[in-house]
Parts: structure tokens; sequence; C-alpha cells
């Protein structure tokens, strides 16, 4: 069913868009106009500047009374979007963050779905990466990928995809719209995570609801090095999550499918090595050195991060 042809009349439940902020003055105004130009009328679009030290409240506040924009002290992305729920009066949930875009049609396909399918928590999508140029600018984005082809789903993340998500953080949450109910249940995101706070929270979200990934791109995911996913820091956030969350909840969804026990373990090393290699790139060496010490532990019969752990202690030791 191509959910593209639904009239839009007949959609009305309120979708709460919330977006942190943080120095997103180059970009907000894209981000806010690709909410604000989507072909469903009832929209409210929550921005939580989290303590910008440019004019991106100012920004936001231009667009007057169809933005609705809260200024906190810097507390970081968790607690911007835990600011944006609290404030949020949708019976739907959307997330997009300051210098990223949606595609058209994104918050009506998704409203169509949820509303014929209340089994389901949450329904997301694909996204396109968008690299800057050498000097840093953005030419146009790349074109999306099926934009206009009948709506299909992905059979590997629909459902129960608990087990999927443990194995990889395959929601990302400027695709995603989730119910209000879901949070109510689940609880907010986690503010002592500076980095992890998304994978943490759909992991509760789907250790608990039924989710749907939509086979279509959904929104333009920017490349910033300035972001805080692309900044090194000492903790390995989304390994401390999955630990925290196999110890509490096991490795089985509720469905009884568990993801194996070689397949986590693949995961836990790919998690302490891409960390260990970020810091040994532009980071800390002691962390990097750290990092792939712990790597050896879940695949000590790998060359590469015995060569790595000894270049990293010449690193620490030289640098």
């Amino acid at each position: 069913m191509d959910l593209l042809n639904c009239p839009i009349d007949n959609i009305k439940p309120l979708v709460s868009v919330i977006m942190p902020a943080y120095n997103a003055e180059p970009y907000i105004a894209d981000s806010i106009k690709s909410v604000l130009s989507q072909d469903y009328a009832n929209i409210e679009l929550i921005v939580v500047d989290d303590g910008s030290r440019d004019g991106t409240p100012e920004l936001a506040e231009r667009f007057g009374e169809r933005v609705r924009v809260f200024r906190q002290k810097n507390a970081g992305p968790a607690a911007a979007r835990n600011r944006g729920i609290a404030a949020a009066k949708g019976d739907f949930i959307a997330f997009l963050d300051a210098d990223d875009l949606w595609l058209p049609g994104k918050i009506a396909m998704q409203v169509k779905y949820l509303q014929d399918h209340p089994d389901v928590g949450v329904v997301f999508g694909g996204f396109s990466r968008w690299y800057s140029e050498a000097n840093g600018a953005y030419a146009a984005p790349p074109p999306p990928i099926n934009l206009n082809t009948p709506l299909m789903l992905v059979p590997a993340h629909t459902g129960w995809i608990y087990k999927d998500i443990l194995l990889d953080s395959v929601i990302c949450i400027i695709t995603a719209m989730v119910r209000r109910s879901v949070i109510e249940t689940v609880g907010v995101f986690d503010e002592s995570l500076v980095t992890g706070e998304d994978y943490d929270f759909w992991l509760r979200v789907s250790n608990q609801f039924r989710a749907v990934e939509i086979y279509r791109t959904l929104a333009y995911y920017r490349i910033n090095s300035s972001s805080t996913t692309n900044v090194p820091r000492k903790d390995n956030n989304e390994y401390k999550v999955l630990l925290k969350t196999l110890k509490a909840n096991g490795s089985a969804g509720p469905d009884g499918i568990a993801a194996s026990e070689s397949a986590l373990q693949e995961r836990f090393f790919q998690l302490c090595f891409s960390h260990g290699y970020f810091h040994f790139r532009s980071g800390d060496p002691t962390v990097a050195q750290n990092a792939f010490a712990a790597a050896i532990g879940y695949a000590p019969f790998r060359p590469k991060v015995w060569v790595y752990l000894m270049l990293a202690a010449i690193k620490r030791i030289t640098s």
C-alpha cells in the first residue's frame, strides 16, 4: 500500500517535533524549514537551545509562533530532548537535530502507519550522510534513495528488534517517530550519557515495543566535525550501555529470540576497537591503549588489535 496517496485531511493527531540545538546558527534555519514544509499541518516544533554561544535561539525565534523556543544552560542532547518531551503536547513525537534535514512526506507517512498499526511503538527509516566539502561548506545534499517508490518495509528491522539493536544501533533518531505512550512507559533519555543516550533509549523501547523500518530515505544527516559524536571522549558509552542492558534484560527480546554469544562477542570487540582507534588517531593514547586491551579480551587471536595495542603504548610513552 502506498501511504503517500492517503489524504492528509484524514490525518489529525498532533506531532511534536523536538529539535535540540547547540551553536547551530549556520544550519538551523534549513532544519526548521524542512519541518515546517512537511505536508502535514498539525505539527508543533519545539526548539531547545542547549546553551548556544551564537545566534541559534534568536534565529529560531524569527520563525514566530510556529516554533516554540526554550533556552537552558548547556547540559547535553539528552537533557535538551527531555526538556522538549516535557513541553510536548502531541500523541506522536519525532526528533530532528538542528543541523540535519527531513525529506518531504516523512511525517504524514509515519503518522498514517502508526494510526493503522496500533501494535507498533516506533517507526523509522533510512538516512543519507551529507558530507562537507574540503573548505567546510556544504554543497547540495546527495539525491535521496527510493523517495517516490511505493512504500515497503525492511523485514529484518520490523517487529521485535531488540536482538538486532543489541548487535547494531539500527534506529537513527532523526528518522524515528514514537508514540508518547512509549516514552511514558520506558522513560526519557539518560542525562548522565553525553553520547550513546539514543542507543540506550532505543534498547529500552525495543525491549517492550514493536518497531518498523520503512524502506525510504527520510532524512539527511549532516557530517559535522564539531558534532558531539566526533569529539573524542574518555568513556565508551555505547559499550557501557550494552553491558548494562544485557545485565538488566538479557540477550533475548519479547519474542524469545536471543542474540548469539558469538555475535555479542563480535559486537563488544568492534565497540572496543573502534573506541581505541578513534583515540589513537585523534584523542588520548592511554584511552586507546586501554580500549585495545579490552578488545583483545573479546578476540585475542586477531593480529591487528595487538599491533594497535603496541602502537598506542608507544604513542603514549612518546607523546
